[in-house]
């Protein structure tokens, strides 16, 4: 039985354990830098919402159970209202729903499902501590408790699967075993969450889609239900062109809200822009690597190795799906990673580098193209069974319509990928 340590306990860390418990030949120690998300308490859970689209539903369905676990914690969504100042909003269904789900929701899913389903022989869970080096000759990790206490442990095989900040590449791209490109988006975006039920009881938003607005100079909200009758989303804003930014009072705030986002303004309250003015600003860096293995006995996955700007919500789904595609190679390779893990490389790389790709140009930037972009979503869609060669898909239907590979949706929309890098550079 060989001894797998994941470092990270995230969504793919958690799923990923999932997958190699339930092939009976690993034992698995999963280590977290963060608390454990049982005892954090409920006020403090809410985070940011992830749209589970087919992609990252058809890794999770591969567990028994797991699909409906999670349902019970998240909404269904049928599509996205895209709302402007005056005017009725408009609607884009989708053929396949997507499950939002809070980010830290879908976290203690995965947790208690594992916790339950597997034994304490095969499954180990430390949070509160941190992979600070390995050592790849003798195949170690060296770890350290938030108290600063360090301890050693051996493996036999690892995986990185510590996010963004993953301290596992790092010691790997610093030993230059693996080639990294780190940059940050252009945007930043500050977290807001308000009931999706007016105070007064009058006024009442769809609880089964995303509701979204464009508002110009780059400023856009995206706003999720969630089963608790609350939207959970993001204000997003290039860095010179804060919104808030002369807003030094809640009043201000909510002000801002009322005048510029109508569909907020029966929603929100005086707390609600108070709790929004004190959050910081935050920015989102990328992460493109040359490979996502080291030697026979490193995996990387998810953001640790192909973090992407969130504009098109496939880095969870992106994440999840590395998992199945890699348990697909042991498949084929009868679980020896030796050969296992060079074959997910050259099977997964190109389609995680078209991600970057589509996350970067997917969303326009210039107002003309936005307005093209809305009309094709929209109108476009309904000519399209006439005037097939006219009304090509764009990117994003692409994504959320099909179960293609990332690199096949590149393909297929290169035109306007290159038309958005176009109009960014002017």
């Amino acid at each position: 039985m060989q001894k797998i340590i994941i470092i990270g306990a995230g969504p793919v860390g958690l799923l990923l354990a999932h997958y190699l418990l339930s092939r009976r030949d690993y034992q698995v120690e999963i280590y977290e830098r963060r608390l454990d998300p049982r005892l954090a308490e409920q006020s403090n859970q809410r985070t940011f919402p992830i749209a589970l689209q087919s992609r990252g539903l058809n890794a999770i369905d591969q567990i028994l159970g797991l699909k409906v676990a999670l349902a019970k914690k998240g909404v269904w969504s049928q599509g996205v209202l895209i709302y402007s100042k005056q005017g009725q909003p408009r609607r884009i269904n989708r053929k396949m729903p997507s499950l939002l789900i809070d980010r830290n929701q879908l976290n203690l899913v995965l947790l208690e499902h594992l916790l339950e389903k597997h034994s304490r022989d095969l499954v180990k869970v430390k949070f509160d501590c941190s992979c600070v080096d390995i050592n790849l000759e003798s195949q170690e990790a060296i770890l350290q408790s938030n108290n600063g206490e360090r301890f050693t442990t051996k493996y036999d095989r690892l995986v990185g699967a510590d996010g963004v900040g993953s301290q596992v590449r790092e010691v790997l791209s610093a030993r230059s075993d693996i080639q990294c490109q780190y940059d940050f988006i252009p945007d930043v975006y500050k977290s807001l969450h308000v009931p999706r039920i007016a105070p007064d009881q009058t006024v009442e938003l769809a609880g089964n889609c995303l509701h979204t607005s464009t508002l110009g100079k780059g400023i856009r909200l995206v706003m999720a239900p969630q089963p608790d009758d609350w939207l959970h989303g993001t204000l997003i804003f290039s860095p010179d062109n804060n919104p808030l930014e002369n807003c030094t009072t809640d009043e201000a705030v909510l002000a801002y809200f009322q005048e510029n986002i109508p569909f907020i303004k029966p929603m929100m309250r005086l707390e609600d822009a108070a709790v929004l003015r004190q959050r910081p600003v935050s920015k989102i860096m990328t992460v493109k690597c040359d490979r996502m293995h080291v030697c026979d006995r490193i995996l990387l996955v998810g953001d640790a190795v192909h973090a992407v700007s969130p504009s098109i919500g496939q880095g969870c789904n992106a994440s999840l799906q590395d998992v199945q595609v890699f348990a697909q190679c042991l498949d084929r390779y009868e679980d020896k990673w030796e050969e296992a893990l060079p074959a997910f490389t050259a099977k997964r790389l190109s389609d995680v580098h078209a991600l970057r790709e589509l996350s970067d140009y997917t969303f326009p930037r210039s107002k003309p193209m936005m307005l093209e972009f809305i009309f094709r979503l929209t109108v476009g869609k309904k000519l399209r069974p006439w005037f097939p060669l006219l009304t090509n898909p764009l990117p994003m239907e692409l994504i959320m319509e099909s179960e293609l590979p990332y690199s096949e949706v590149l393909k297929q929309s290169q035109g306007w990928i290159n038309r958005v890098k176009e109009s960014m550079q002017n």
